[in-house]
This record gives C-alpha cells, structure tokens and sequence, in this order.
C-alpha cells in the first residue's frame, strides 16, 4: 500500500514526464519548420524527438525515484533497529551491504561490490580485490580503479563520532548526482541506525555480563 506522501512524488514525477515528451514533440514538430523553412520532415522528426524523449524522460524518471524507493525499503532495516533485532554488528552491516549492492544497480549508479567496517564489526568484503585503508579520506571521494572501474569511499559520522566507513565499487560510468545520493544516505538513513544498533549492542554485552 502507498503512503499519500509516495502517490503525491509519483504523480509529480509522472506529470514532469507528460510535460517533458510534450515539449519534445512541440518542439520537434515546429523546429524543422523553424530551422529548415519545410515541413516535409516533421512526421518523422516528431516522432524520433518523442522517441528520445520518452528514453531519456524514463530515465530520469528512475533516477528521481530513488529517494521515495530508498526511504520505502530501507524502512525494514530501520524497523529492525528500533525493535533491537540485531543481536551484533556483523548482521546489521552485512544487511546493509546487502541492500546497498542489491538496491543501487541503476545506470549510472551501480553497485556492485564493497568494503564495509562499521565500528565494532569485522571487515566485510564483496567482490571487491580493494583495500578500503587506501582510500581514506574525511569527504565522500571517487576513485578510477586500475581495473578501470570506480570507486565511492564513504566515511560514515554521526557529529564528532567516526562510525565506520564504506568502499563502492562500481560498473560503468557513475553519475555525479550518486556522491549527493550516498551523501543524503549516510546522513539521512545509516549513521544514527547504526549509532543506535552499536549502542544497543553495547548495551545487551554488559547486561549479559552482569
């Protein structure tokens, strides 16, 4: 079932797209005459200006979804959190690393390997021949690889806490607009989940102990 908030950012997307292609075929239509004085070729310019337009608007389509779609899913996780279902770090970091590598395979954006060292937890590593000490730095930093494939390396930080960090690597080309997406991620979705799940963690050991 879909929030009011999910319907109302799907129409949204759905209307930009209508507009997007109309446009496109209006221009495509009245340019030929514009430009070239004729309209014998405004049929089929029309319709290859609407062909374009419906790849690319599809596209960006996708691509503008992710923030309603990355919310909706990750809420299963972020239900596990408060509920205190991960009995150590290694299980949350690994569904983490699971759903970023199965959520992320979009063009331009996709995942399809890592490092991940959340505190506290083992090192996990998938499909990945890199190590993450190489990349280390205080921003969210791209990397070419000598594979030629790229890297995303994420430290992950809630205040003045260092919590972890990630390495992506990635196939094809990656869209400039994937560092503000792994940006809002880690600030919007991972770093307070996993301060919670290494709290709760903490806090169960010692209670074991007593």
């Amino acid at each position: 079932m879909f929030s009011s908030f999910e319907i109302i950012y799907k129409f949204s997307l759905q209307l930009l797209l209508s507009f997007w292609i109309l446009v496109w075929s209006i221009c495509s239509w009245y340019g030929i005459e514009l430009a070239f004085g004729i309209s014998l070729w405004q049929i089929p310019a029309t319709i290859i200006g609407t062909l374009l337009a419906v790849v690319s608007g599809v596209y960006f389509y996708t691509i503008l979804s992710i923030p309603y779609k990355l919310s909706r899913k990750f809420d299963v996780i972020k239900d596990k959190v408060a509920l205190e279902l991960y009995e150590n770090c290694e299980d949350f970091q690994k569904e983490v690393a699971d759903f970023i590598i199965n959520f992320f395979d979009y063009p331009g954006a996709n995942v399809i390997g890592g490092n991940f060292h959340f505190n506290g937890c083992k090192k996990y590593v998938y499909n990945s021949g890199e190590e993450i000490d190489k990349f280390k730095s205080d921003t969210i930093t791209k990397f070419k690889l000598k594979s030629g494939k790229q890297a995303v390396y994420i430290p992950i930080k809630i205040a003045d806490h260092n919590l972890g960090d990630m390495l992506l690597i990635m196939e094809g080309k990656t869209l400039p607009l994937f560092k503000s997406i792994m940006a809002d991620f880690e600030n919007h979705f991972l770093d307070d989940q996993l301060y919670h799940v290494l709290n709760s963690v903490s806090r169960n050991q010692n209670n074991s102990i007593k």
